[in-house]
């Protein structure tokens, strides 16, 4: 009888323990800008299994990050340097949280199935380009995009008239399922995007012509968990999170 008891206390116990964790848990929101959305959604899974707490991500377009900033709170925002160079000269960061994360080239996205070509060379990659009939890309003017990257890669590789003739700017969206359905033979997105139902990464951009986007993460000055932010950039920014950022398609910069 007594065992018995003892038994159902201690599992009382661990029941009120867990009820108790949960009951605790904090929530962080985080804005996610530009190529960021696939390896947060990951790594976000695996700091809520190691910590309890949960993590809510918002991805949005770079040139829509003011608005939804506007629209609602968040803790954590992760953006492309130039945006979040922005946020701290203007002192909307909290003071030592920022960290530079992770970054992506620019690849190039085929239908699935279809013969991947030739980037192992700068010679190779410029064949690939000329032989394609029809070529997507994003539009050059949006900031902290692939289309700005992928305009400079076609003009150092002497491509960028050729291209324009045969070529078509289109959203990452409306780019891939446009690939998918075959009516385009290849598109430059960022390595991390370049992955869709229908649509395959033939590879990245030779390294002698690669242009990258590096994202910053930190948590906001307005933040209504601060403490539970900055867990959670220390997550992201740490060595364990390496394999998350591989398996997106960003290179890790800079993890302790």
């Amino acid at each position: 009888m007594r065992a018995n008891m003892t038994g159902r206390l201690a599992g009382a116990g661990i029941a009120f323990l867990c009820s108790t964790c949960i009951a605790n848990a904090a929530e962080v929101k985080v804005l996610t800008a530009g190529a960021l959305q696939v390896a947060m959604r990951s790594l976000a899974a695996d700091f809520e299994k190691q910590t309890g707490n949960h993590v809510t991500i918002m991805p949005t377009n770079p040139a829509l990050v003011e608005k939804e900033l506007a629209a609602a709170n968040y803790d954590v925002i992760a953006a492309a340097t130039p945006t979040i160079a922005e946020f701290d000269e203007s002192g909307r960061l909290q003071a030592g949280t920022r960290n530079v994360i992770a970054r992506t080239g620019i690849g190039i996205a085929i239908k699935q199935g279809a013969p991947k070509p030739d980037l192992s060379t700068v010679t190779a990659f410029k064949k690939a380009v000329h032989d394609a009939k029809s070529v997507v890309y994003s539009d050059p003017s949006t900031p902290n995009a692939s289309g700005p990257n992928t305009q400079h890669i076609l003009t150092n590789a002497g491509l960028l008239d050729e291209v324009k003739k045969k070529g078509k700017q289109e959203g990452l969206a409306q780019g891939r399922e446009a690939i998918a359905k075959g009516e385009f033979d290849m598109g430059f997105f960022n390595v991390s995007e370049a992955l869709a139902p229908g649509v395959e990464l033939a590879g990245p951009v030779p390294a002698a012509l690669q242009q990258y986007i590096v994202y910053d993460a930190a948590v906001l000055k307005a933040a209504p968990d601060k403490d539970a932010g900055a867990a959670f950039v220390k997550f992201i920014s740490s060595r364990a999170a390496g394999a998350n950022w591989k398996a997106a398609g960003l290179d890790q910069l800079n993890p302790h």
